[in-house]
């Protein structure tokens, strides 16, 4: 077994001295543990943990969050004398049993160039109500953004090859959300995803989780939630130019008055939506040429959609026309999202399933 064991632990009782006893005997070259600033209280799990001769812990003075834990991991693992093909990340809460992190770490052998994850069964009688909604809601994020399906996008249960581990030390985020954006990152960069279906364990309705259902769940999304804002500021000035556009070309008796103001507004706005999705929400670094002709092409598609919907609503008389036009351009918006990110600024991901 030439895999190491990276654990991220807050907080952390009896059952993580339990659970390393337990991989111990299982020949993993290296067990890392990280105290992510815990209190005083759980001096003495890590003193016991210590005494465990394949066990390291590593101790942060303060809390630092579950991602700047796992980057100290890796750095830590990358550093130690012995080489591994990398590691396999477990949380500190009992929830990853022992025989599925060895489950792990046998599909890893089989496929040392993928990112391994061990899948939970959300249909499961024990599962939560909101781990089911959580899961649901970043499966869901996920798919938009990349236009591949993960059936776990939370679990923390992983194995990352060891230059991926160097990759993922570049990437921004200290908390839950640096788990995501590993996902993103395997999207953007080609890398392929296995997945190994693993038991699902929930210990008192998931009371020891730490996270922060509002302000974590907004680090995680914080992908969509940028192109989110850049869509509606963008939508702001295409909807302003749209008005004004419209009440002169109607004024003045010109043809076409719902294309021609359509074209304009969305002209201007378009060239503000391409700098904005480029450089803040995906940070491509690929070819501006290519990426503009593409996004150029989508532009027009979806402007043509959008005035052929929204002539065929003003001839319903179904009310106010720059309502229906943020009628029919909200319907456009989430097509336009997973095109931009698969097609334009990202690329796709192989993907596998182990059962």
């Amino acid at each position: 077994m030439n895999t190491a064991i990276l654990i991220p632990a807050y907080e952390p009782d009896d059952k993580l001295i339990d659970l390393i006893i337990e991989l111990s005997n299982m020949q993993f070259p290296v067990i890392m543990v990280v105290n992510d600033g815990s209190s005083e209280k759980c001096d003495e799990v890590f003193r016991t943990l210590e005494k465990i001769s394949c066990c390291t812990v590593i101790h942060h003075k303060v809390n630092k969050g579950k991602g700047a834990a796992l980057k100290t991991g890796f750095s830590s693992i990358l550093g130690v004398h012995i080489k591994v093909a990398g590691c396999i990340t477990v949380d500190a809460d009992g929830q990853h049993l022992p025989e599925d992190i060895l489950k792990i770490a046998k599909v890893f052998d089989k496929n040392s160039s993928a990112l391994v994850l061990g899948c939970r069964d959300f249909s499961a009688k024990n599962v939560p109500a909101k781990s089911r909604f959580g899961n649901l809601l970043t499966r869901t994020v996920y798919k938009l953004s990349t236009g591949k399906a993960i059936t776990d996008t939370q679990t923390g249960l992983r194995a990352i090859p060891a230059d991926l581990m160097k990759r993922f030390l570049e990437l921004p985020g200290d908390h839950y959300e640096f788990e995501m954006n590993m996902l993103m990152q395997a999207a953007r960069n080609d890398i392929p995803i296995v997945e190994t279906a693993v038991q699902t364990v929930y210990l008192d309705q998931n009371r020891a989780s730490h996270f922060n259902s509002l302000l974590d769940s907004a680090r995680i999304y914080g992908e969509i939630l940028k192109f989110s804002f850049s869509s509606l500021l963008c939508s702001a000035v295409d909807i302003g130019l749209f008005s004004l556009a419209f009440r002169v070309l109607s004024s003045g008796n010109i043809p076409w008055p719902l294309l021609g103001a359509t074209s304009f507004a969305r002209l201007i706005s378009s060239g503000i939506n391409f700098t904005m999705n480029r450089k803040l929400v995906f940070q491509s670094k690929s070819s501006m040429l290519t990426q503009g002709a593409k996004y150029y092409l989508l532009c027009c598609i979806q402007m043509l959609c959008s005035w052929l919907l929204l002539e065929g609503l003003t001839s319903l008389r179904l009310g106010n026309v720059v309502l229906l036009k943020i009628l029919g351009d909200t319907l456009l918006f989430f097509i336009s999202f997973g095109v931009q990110r698969v097609f334009i600024f990202g690329r796709g991901i192989p993907h596998e399933k182990n059962a």
